[in-house]
């Protein structure tokens, strides 16, 4: 493993005039008013994140499929009603997480602060062991963008994301970031993520979602056998400190709790703990997570496929993938 001394850095993103192409006009529109709400009052803002995400429920039946799949399979005792209400609760979160993430990209330090209340255990931020860093384990909420905005008031932390489709939302996401993230990679950046742990620097890391099979054991997820990404259980067999922020909304603002989980001897005993851990946080406001995303799609030998409408869809893109590679 490279084994490089550089402390964390950030790569500025290039501007360039294909962002102003005529096809990313909406979206410098949306992202115009996203700005422009940033210093509206809370209350309205969930207002209007709520009628938002009523919209982005009818306009997106995909998404809303695999968000009434997903919860089906991982609380199978609700009533049909039961679902559909948090289904409805869970876009109107996710409307709000955009005019949240708003926020989390222009507002000063100042306002961030004031939606912060409790922070408890913080101290597992600060208290290195070995002189090696901390990875912070992290839930795709559906106000993730805030969470790692909050997270970042008053602790140094570096962080991966997923590069996205759209060049104006990816060109705006990492400015934004790197001016209070420490050390931003891509998803193809683990090796400097994993070489600033061990100097002793904090990453956050979001491990709940499916990555494939390689990097992956099969762990049960609410239940069901899930392909977990390993690399928590590999870095903390490295003597890397490894924690779980639980970052919640409330009605007066954002609380945040950290739960360590500790070092195991047996393989993957980590890994399914963590996925409990991940669990217990997730039920406590089950419309708060980002349920639309397929956290099933890898499934082991024999077992059939969970989301079967796009799995011919997975297949081609395997295919290219294999082509590419």
């Amino acid at each position: 493993m490279n084994t490089e001394t550089t402390s964390p850095f950030n790569e500025n993103p290039k501007f360039s005039l294909y962002l102003v192409h005529p096809r990313y006009f909406l979206t410098w529109l949306g992202m115009a008013i996203l700005y422009s709400c940033k210093n509206l009052p809370y209350s309205l803002i969930t207002k209007l994140g709520s009628s938002l995400g009523l919209l982005m429920l009818k306009l997106t039946p995909h998404r809303k499929e695999i968000t009434q799949t997903n919860l089906k399979v991982c609380y199978p005792n609700k009533t049909e009603g039961e679902i559909n209400d948090l289904v409805n609760k869970n876009f109107q979160n996710l409307g709000i997480g955009l005019f949240e993430m708003g926020i989390a990209w222009w507002s000063s330090k100042k306002t961030i602060r004031s939606l912060q209340n409790k922070f408890i255990n913080k101290e597992l931020l600060e208290n290195t062991q070995n002189n090696k860093g901390t990875l912070v384990l992290m839930r795709h909420s559906t106000h993730l963008e805030l969470d790692i905005r909050l997270m970042c008031l008053d602790s140094e932390l570096g962080g991966m994301y997923k590069s996205q489709s759209n060049a104006v939302v990816n060109y705006l996401m990492i400015k934004a970031r790197n001016r209070y993230v420490k050390g931003a990679v891509d998803n193809h950046g683990a090796r400097k993520a994993i070489s600033w742990m061990q100097q002793g620097y904090n990453f956050m890391y979001a491990a709940d979602q499916d990555y494939g099979i390689k990097v992956s054991e099969f762990i049960p997820f609410f239940g069901v056998p899930s392909a977990t990404v390993t690399l928590p259980e590999n870095l903390s067999n490295t003597g890397i400190k490894v924690v779980l922020a639980d970052v919640s909304r409330n009605a007066s603002g954002f609380d945040i709790e950290i739960h360590e989980i500790n070092p195991k001897t047996e393989k993957n005993q980590f890994l399914r703990e963590m996925n409990e851990c991940y669990e217990n946080i997730i039920s406590t406001s089950p419309d708060q997570y980002l349920w639309m995303h397929r956290r099933f799609k890898t499934r082991p030998d024999g077992q059939s496929a969970i989301y079967s409408k796009w799995k011919s869809r997975d297949i081609k893109r395997q295919k290219r993938r294999e082509q590419r590679d």
